[in-house]
């Protein structure tokens, strides 16, 4: 995993090669003229956590290298997961008059005062990843990513349909307040709910996106709960695999505990090909990055953009995980 966490360094690195792109390198996918040449183009970028986890730093990466490859001035910068950092990051980053910003939410609500201050100053503002809260949608040009919700219906399928409808399931949660943890919580108990109430779910605890504590937190659950536990649903595959070092440290035997995740891992492609992984989904952070930043190009050249833009998440399953190519993350 690429280290992440200079994000001046970062910005200067990525300002380097900036220069080469001229007013007639107009992309296809951009869907209309440059303003300006992309190299005087200027975007600020703020990603939820690089260090989190392989998807976030996947997605930070991504963001540095594909900001090169454009040959744009990209500031890409690291809160941390710290609501206040960001929310200064913002109103830095603002004060430098970027083309557009590109916010990956820590929080749905607190961060709606600095994007709305950035929105009033004429500053196009995309969310990326993780949707802000209703109050604060006005004051954004479009959201890009998963759809969270969808995917954790996918998750509460996978793992009714492995239990075949009956049991006894733990949940590992992400970091509370989070929009993508409320999604990715709500829908599945929702889903649950209604199509699988032969299932029981036993407790619910927030790893905050950490595959070490996801660990604790499911040596807890077996300490807990033992043998009733036939199931368990981690909101992603960073925690899903600290979950599956817990059932190996207990000496549970693969496929034993059904265990269902959200946006697969590298890891978590190998743990389903060895069998200890009942399902995840495809979520690309390289998909991720790049939707985002093109659309904050072309809302910085005047080109209208859907309000969301989606990427792809088919369900990923024992039956059909080598369709799909190992995530490098």
């Amino acid at each position: 995993m690429t280290k992440f966490v200079k994000a001046a360094a970062v910005a200067a690195t990525v300002a380097l090669v900036a220069g080469a792109a001229t007013a007639q390198d107009a992309p296809e996918w951009l869907g209309g003229e440059l303003k300006k040449p992309l190299a005087e183009t200027h975007i600020g970028i703020t990603v939820l956590y690089p260090g989190s986890n392989a998807y976030q730093a996947k997605y930070a990466e991504t963001a540095v290298e594909y900001a090169k490859e454009l040959g744009i001035q990209a500031t890409v910068m690291d809160p941390q997961g710290d609501p206040a950092v960001q929310f200064d990051q913002i109103q830095d980053m603002a004060s430098q008059r970027p083309d557009a910003l590109v916010v990956w939410p820590t929080s749905q609500n607190a961060l709606i005062p600095a994007i709305r201050s950035a929105a009033r100053d004429g500053i196009p503002v995309i969310t990326s990843n993780s949707p802000i809260g209703e109050a604060g949608r006005r004051y954004i040009v479009g959201h890009t990513g998963p759809d969270d919700c969808a995917q954790a219906e996918q998750s509460a399928e996978m793992l009714g349909d492995a239990l075949n409808g009956e049991g006894n399931i733990v949940v590992v949660e992400g970091t509370p307040g989070y929009s993508v943890s409320i999604l990715r919580k709500n829908c599945f108990l929702d889903k649950m709910a209604d199509d699988y109430p032969g299932i029981t779910i036993l407790a619910s605890q927030t790893a905050e996106w950490n595959r070490e504590k996801a660990q604790t937190v499911m040596e807890t659950f077996l300490t807990q709960f033992g043998d009733q536990i036939d199931g368990v649903y981690a909101f992603d595959d960073g925690m899903g695999l600290g979950v599956i070092s817990a059932l190996q440290g207990a000496g549970k035997e693969p496929g034993e505990v059904k265990v269902v995740t959200c946006n697969q891992f590298g890891e978590g492609w190998d743990a389903m090909k060895a069998g200890w992984h009942s399902g995840s989904n495809k979520q690309s952070p390289v998909d991720d990055a790049i939707l985002a930043i093109q659309t904050a190009i072309k809302v910085a050249n005047g080109i209208d953009v859907p309000a969301l833009q989606g990427i792809e998440t088919p369900k990923v399953l024992p039956g059909n995980v080598d369709e799909f190519e190992r995530p490098s993350w």
